[in-house]
């Protein structure tokens, strides 16, 4: 066969560094090659640190127990929509349909906890033992390790904002001894509340069979909220709330980013899909949305929305009375401003625990809490987070204390906005607390438009001058002293 000349041109290097690799092969002794083989690349230098000695040794949370599916639960998604005034329904899909409620059961937990501290068995400054039940529970969580101690201002801020698990269980054993029997506590209070399909298994809403309710018992417990405690329901407003050194920010995305939106409470495991009940006002109007069942947050957020949107749009052509805001009942040992970031706790004014005394002299929290009636009312202290009804166009809502007083901003969207503020301001101001009195007026434009006035009232105008200094350097509002008559 003819090899061309340029194929031989090409071939010969070949073949000549293949013929001296060969020699050099041969050069090697065998302990030369031994040695070669022992030789390995030098380790990089963070390699060391991911080697199993120098991990840390952390005791892993226990995975889940596999939850069988409850053959009466037959979806996920429903929706409920009322007027809170009236109770009146504007829309509804399955509403009285059995469902998960995933961590929207902290809304019942909270309910009972706002309760215990009423009744005077527990104070916002009392620290409860973390068992190892609690610390074992699966995220969302606050992390306490067990043996550890959470005080109750952070448990329950814990639960409205990060949604903590471990919160949950903390409280539901320090009211009532084990989750178990809290839950039956729970259970009980739906029905007092005519929650009549809901059944609480645990604390905090992770999954469970026989945990279930529906969309018309879930507004049933927003309205319940609303009404036996108002001095607590400018919490769930909360945006974020410092632990530690962690900032615990509310999962709840609609409150900032929906016109109104005040609260309550979010949820989610696999069972439920995303879950939110909500409540926002409008032109002195409260509305309380369920949705069930959303496949993300955003498409839940989405059809929450909506909901509400085609329900004050609604409400304009229907004869409605305005949100009376319910009145702080005697039986309020606190209220919101004392859950202020930072600020140790301030002791109740008042001992309210009822006269029951069972025959061996003791009484626990569970007592208090299972036995609890409908709170009644009387007359609402300045710090009591209030509304009156509409005010004449261009007027103000109430009469302001003689004197002086510091406006924060200008106006407020919303009332709860506008206390948020004071709140704020007050933390801020720990000279002033005993001398001023928060006052939130209404004031409605030539259009109809109601927005909120939020100032610190009875002050001199030395103490208007420099409260206001203090809030304009920490860079917290524009504020402003004024005289008012």
């Amino acid at each position: 066969m003819l090899v061309p000349r340029t194929a031989g041109v090409w071939l010969l290097p070949v073949a000549l560094a293949s013929a001296l690799a060969f020699a050099l092969a041969l050069l090697v002794t065998p302990a030369e090659a031994q040695t070669r083989k022992a030789v390995r690349p030098a380790a990089k230098p963070y390699a060391k640190q991911y080697t199993k000695r120098t991990l840390p040794r952390r005791a892993a949370a226990p995975a889940p127990a596999p939850v069988a599916a409850n053959p009466n639960v037959v979806g996920r998604d429903a929706m409920l929509l009322v007027d809170a005034e009236s109770g009146r329904e504007l829309e509804a899909h399955a509403a009285d349909d059995l469902r998960h409620p995933a961590s929207l059961t902290k809304i019942m937990t909270l309910y009972l906890t706002f309760g215990a501290l009423d009744a005077g068995q527990l104070k916002l400054s009392d620290r409860l033992p973390v068992s190892v039940r609690a610390a074992s529970m699966q995220p969302s969580k606050l992390g306490v390790p067990a043996g550890g101690t959470l005080m109750v201002r952070d448990a329950v801020m814990g639960l409205i904002t990060r949604s903590a698990n471990d919160a949950a269980v903390v409280l539901a054993e320090g009211i009532a001894g084990d989750e178990d029997s809290f839950a039956q506590l729970m259970t009980q209070k739906a029905r007092q509340l005519g929650m009549t399909s809901t059944v609480f298994r645990n604390a905090s809403g992770l999954p469970s069979t026989y945990q279930v309710t529906t969309a018309r018992d879930l507004t049933r417990l927003a309205q319940a909220m609303l009404r036996d405690f108002p001095h607590y329901y400018p919490l769930f407003s909360t945006r974020s709330w410092p632990f530690g050194r962690t900032i615990l920010t509310n999962h709840n995305r609609m409150l900032g980013n929906y016109a109104g939106a005040d609260g309550i409470k979010t949820g989610y495991i696999n069972a439920s899909g995303f879950n939110l009940v909500m409540s926002a006002m409008r032109d002195n109007r409260r509305l309380i949305g369920v949705v069930l069942g959303g496949n993300s947050v955003g498409e839940r957020d989405e059809v929450m929305a909506d909901m509400m949107d085609r329900g004050f749009e609604k409400c304009r052509t229907m004869r409605l009375a305005a949100w009376q805001q319910p009145q702080q009942p005697t039986t309020a040992r606190y209220t919101a401003i004392n859950f202020t970031p930072g600020a140790a706790p301030a002791e109740p004014q008042q001992q309210v625990a009822r006269s029951y005394n069972p025959p061996n002299g003791s009484r626990s929290i569970a007592d208090v809490v299972s036995e609890q009636a409908a709170p009644t009312t009387a007359a609402v202290s300045p710090l009591a987070m209030t509304r009156g009804p509409t005010p004449p166009q261009g007027s103000q809502a109430a009469e302001a204390p003689a004197g002086w007083a510091i406006q924060l901003g200008s106006t407020f969207a919303t009332r709860p906005a506008a206390n948020a503020a004071l709140r704020t301001a007050l933390s801020r101001l720990p000279g002033l607390r005993s001398d001023a009195r928060p006052a939130v007026d209404a004031l409605k434009s030539a259009r109809g438009q109601i927005t909120y006035r939020a100032r610190l009232t009875n002050l001199d105008e030395s103490g208007a001058a420099r409260g206001c200094r203090t809030l304009k350097n920490a860079k917290l509002f524009s504020c402003t002293p004024v005289a008012v008559e």
